[in-house]
């Protein structure tokens, strides 16, 4: 059973963090997505998510800062919802003095025994052509939902990238460099206990959700790190393959071989897994596939967890 701390030291410890590690950041602590109701299931929800943004929005990048501002409302929206508080971090690419910046979008749920030790989970919101319909940004809604009222021992951000899916040019800056940077810089690289990239999914063209064969494979999931990141993934892989039932695929790539947002970090020392699937979201296997990754966010964040001994006494610092 995971030990308890005293509520006020918690909370202090919490917002000490927060306003250390987020203070450039526009605060948002109410944010209404507003229109229809939640849906129940999982994978009605993953479903909607990506309706909203690949067919109801659109195109999102910085030539499109209207779409990226209500792709930015609706995931800024759902995070509220749920309980979080939310920040918007500004990313170089749009236009502030009309009014149509570009933001990642940020939660932060603190650890019960961190002081700056963290872990950050993300995915980008925005699209170039296809490369990204909205379901990473569905995994990372769905798994951030699934942790909210678990306890860690360790610090979670969960990030919504800005300019992921296109690649930063001279007047564009990379969401996740911009935060890899920022954070970096306030709690220290080496306080990132790793980052977990949320790579997208597959639409299903016919729209329907399948069911797996007596004979499925789930050898569709695999993960990507670096020689650096060794360990780290394979805290990652032993909760996941304990819910998946089957231990992923890891790939080893130099800093940089790689192409997401995991790129930002690792080339900073900071331990990477990205984490794919190629399941469809409209395939039943892909409700597995979020526990799965729930757990696995859950258990590396419970990692080395402090004695409670060693925290006795001791005062909680910002950095």
């Amino acid at each position: 059973m995971m030990p308890r701390m005293h509520p006020s030291a918690f909370l202090s410890s919490g917002f000490l963090l927060l306003s250390t590690g987020l203070s450039s950041c526009t605060f948002l602590p109410m944010f209404s997505s507003g229109g229809q109701e939640t849906p129940r299931t999982l994978g009605a929800r993953m479903e909607k998510h990506t309706e909203v943004l690949q067919k109801d929005i659109g195109e999102r990048n910085a030539s499109q800062p209207k779409s990226m501002e209500a792709a930015a409302k609706y995931i800024a929206g759902n995070f509220s919802d749920m309980g979080y508080a939310v920040t918007m971090q500004p990313v170089s690419g749009g236009n502030v003095k009309k009014g149509a910046a570009i933001y990642n979008i940020l939660v932060y749920k603190p650890g019960l025994y961190s002081n700056n030790q963290s872990i950050v989970v993300g995915a980008n919101y925005d699209s170039s052509g296809q490369r990204n319909n909205g379901s990473g940004t569905a995994l990372l809604l769905e798994t951030a939902r699934g942790l909210k009222d678990i306890p860690t021992n360790h610090n979670i951000y969960f990030v919504a990238y800005a300019n992921g899916a296109e690649p930063a040019g001279k007047s564009i800056s990379s969401g996740a460099c911009v935060h890899a940077s920022t954070l970096s810089g306030s709690i220290g690289a080496t306080n990132i206990l790793g980052m977990i990239n949320l790579e997208p999914q597959k639409l299903d063209a016919g729209g329907e959700r399948k069911q797996p064969g007596p004979e499925s494979s789930r050898e569709a999931v695999l993960f990507t790190t670096t020689p650096h990141g060794k360990k780290f993934a394979g805290q990652c892989a032993a909760p996941f393959a304990k819910s998946w039932e089957q231990a992923p695929a890891t790939f080893h790539r130099e800093p940089s071989a790689l192409t997401g947002n995991d790129r930002h970090y690792a080339v900073l020392g900071i331990p990477t897994v990205s984490c794919r699937s190629k399941y469809p979201v409209t395939d039943a296997r892909t409700e597995e596939y979020v526990q799965a990754l729930t757990d696995m966010i859950h258990q590396v964040a419970d990692n080395d967890a402090p004695e409670p001994a060693k925290n006795a006494g001791q005062g909680e610092k910002a950095s």
